[in-house]
């Protein structure tokens, strides 16, 4: 039996059904809540009635529609371009430049040519602990690539 806000906002503005004008004259008798409720929206319906109406603009509904396409199109997010793998690549090659280097024994200017000697390479390749330490290494390579390329595009769902 109670009347929602609008319905008191459609007896205000005279487009009530007869119906509902019924139900609000009882009210209005039987109900001081329902009283009090009227007059405070009847007082705020005459403000709003005294504010000047604001025109729009003639374009209005053309750029509203516009900006409301533009929000639904998807947004496209460029991923950065990550260079890590070039970085890899100078710093395997420098490794590499540095141990022929060094097993050769940096020879002088002067002195004769000598050839290059890679047994200390080689040994060094034959330890536990470098073998281990590579193991360890591409574990944990293996182990980024599947959180970065299976998991994380997953939990993102």
């Amino acid at each position: 039996m109670n009347i929602t806000d609008e319905e008191i906002f459609d007896i205000l503005d005279g487009i009530a059904s007869e119906e509902l004008l019924q139900r609000h004259e009882r009210l209005l008798q039987e109900d001081e809540e329902y009283q009090l409720l009227f007059k405070e929206y009847a007082a705020t319906h005459v403000l709003l009635e005294d504010l000047p109406m604001e025109k729009t603009a003639v374009n209005f509904t053309d750029k509203l529609i516009d900006q409301w396409e533009l929000a639904q199109e998807p947004e496209v997010v460029l991923k950065p371009k990550s260079h890590l793998h070039l970085y890899f690549l100078a710093v395997m090659c420098t490794l590499i430049v540095l141990v022929v280097a060094l097993s050769s024994g940096m020879p002088s200017v002067q002195s004769v040519k000598v050839p290059l000697d890679f047994s200390v390479l080689t040994n060094m390749i034959h330890q536990k602990e470098l073998i281990n330490f590579l193991l360890m290494a591409n574990a944990l390579l293996a182990v980024f690539i599947l959180d970065k390329k299976v998991f994380k595009p997953y939990f993102r769902m």
